[in-house]
């Protein structure tokens, strides 16, 4: 499990022990971790919004694994939060590639966050690679980026985790000439290609108020305003602008990425190499949901070639 794991674990059980802390482990009922869950399914503590699906999944597991430890230690005889059943909640938005005009969107809006945006997109990064990649790492002669390092997010904090040392581990991208020239005419100001404003390695703070930033402007750049809604003269306006664009995440742009290889008819053992999945059913999954999307796509096309054929056929028989 990944340090991440433990933290988030550790989150759960403190929640959990802040709301029934006080009483003995073994005097727990359902009902105590039903109040918990809907507690929560209102509000995360954390974020002071309801919480997610996974959230409420993962607290209530750490739940059961607890119970479940006080139970093999003779502590309690039955698991309270064994037959809890989570609320009904809203899926969230699926990670989806960007269409053509939302990939449009990031070439015709300039922003500090777009090297970062463009690098994602055209190489399929990870964010954790990206905020610890250096110019050193890129050759714009080959046109690859060397994939030998990254960071977990930890705290607050892109924490690096690994450098590699053997030619093998080493994931080497290939990259299309057009974020080669991008990064050809972009200055090189240290040693990190994507940085917060002052120079250092992002933070998740600093990470998200950029990414915040960069859809506020291309929001206010690109998106579909309603008749209703009165486009705001200004991105400034102090009624706010109203958020019509999908929110999209760096991960929606590594999901680009892959689609884009499987597009230009990019094998699969190759796309696996590139996006650096250790498992290409992972790989496979991806590419199998875009031939059920395109292959629709194209006997759609099929179909009206086919009646616009009859159509003529029709009118031929007419004549």
């Amino acid at each position: 499990m990944s340090q991440n794991w433990f933290i988030s674990c550790g989150s759960y059980a403190k929640a959990l022990n802040s709301a029934i802390g006080f009483k003995m482990i073994k005097d727990v009922r359902p009902y105590d971790i039903e109040e918990i869950i809907s507690s929560h399914t209102k509000e995360n503590p954390n974020t002071k919004k309801p919480a997610s699906k996974k959230h409420l999944i993962n607290l209530l597991g750490t739940a059961k694994q607890i119970f479940n430890y006080a139970i093999r230690n003779k502590i309690m005889d039955f698991n309270p939060a064994l037959d809890i059943e989570l609320p009904r909640i809203d899926e969230p938005i699926k990670r989806r590639a960007l269409t053509d005009e939302e990939q449009q969107w990031i070439l015709n809006t300039e922003h500090r966050a777009k090297r970062a945006v463009m690098i994602l997109m055209y190489s399929g990064l990870r964010r954790g690679e990206l905020v610890v990649l250096t110019w050193s790492d890129i050759n714009l002669t080959d046109g690859t980026i060397s994939v030998n390092k990254s960071a977990d997010l930890i705290n607050g904090k892109f924490i690096f985790k690994n450098s590699a040392k053997t030619k093998g581990s080493i994931r080497i991208i290939d990259i299309p000439n057009r974020l080669v020239e991008y990064l050809r005419r972009e200055p090189r100001e240290g040693i990190l290609v994507c940085t917060d404003t002052q120079g250092r390695q992002h933070t998740e703070t600093s990470w998200r108020r950029m990414w915040d930033s960069y859809l506020n402007e291309i929001n206010f750049k690109h998106g579909e305003f309603s008749p209703f809604q009165n486009k705001p003269k200004s991105k400034f306006d102090p009624k706010g602008v109203p958020f019509v664009i999908p929110r999209f995440t760096a991960h929606w742009l590594r999901h680009t990425f892959c689609t884009l290889m499987y597009l230009a008819g990019c094998d699969i053992l190759t796309a696996m190499k590139q996006m650096g999945h250790t498992d290409i059913n992972t790989t496979l999954a991806i590419y199998t949901h875009l031939d059920a999307i395109h292959k629709r796509r194209s006997m759609s096309k099929l179909d009206n070639f086919l009646e616009s054929n009859d159509e003529y056929s029709v009118d031929r028989k007419i004549s």
